[in-house]
């Protein structure tokens, strides 16, 4: 599997399309394991500086992690609940399936324990 260089993951990082040879990692990359832990490190890790410049302001520590989780959980639940469409923009901006967001892996066993609980569907 080809790696992208690192000009040209900052670039896919910022949003730019990858070469075609690049699938297979794009498609690593948005589904495969630990996707979703990578996604997010993509979109908080640059906003930490943001939220320290609030601590140059005056006041209490308190009150500064106060603000500072204020912001930080509404863009956390944002950044988890748009995942599933990014990812799926993103395979797509690629010429890759963007059904494979939504699939889940299950093994053999796991489908015949389900059927045999719940039946067939």
């Amino acid at each position: 599997m080809n790696t992208p260089t690192i000009r040209q993951r900052i670039a896919y990082d910022l949003g730019r399309e990858l070469p075609g040879e690049f699938r297979d990692w794009v498609r690593n990359d948005l589904v495969g394991h630990g996707a979703m832990e990578r996604y997010l490190v993509r979109f908080l890790v640059p906003i930490i500086p943001f939220f320290a410049l609030v601590f140059l302001f005056p006041g209490a520590v308190l009150l500064k992690v106060g603000m500072i989780a204020m912001m930080v959980v509404p863009l956390v639940i944002f950044t988890v609940a748009l995942s599933y469409v990014w990812r799926r923009f993103r395979l797509e901006q690629h010429g890759l399936d963007p059904g494979l967001v939504g699939r889940v892996k299950t093994s053999d066993g796991d489908r015949a324990r389900y059927e045999m609980r719940y039946g067939h569907q």
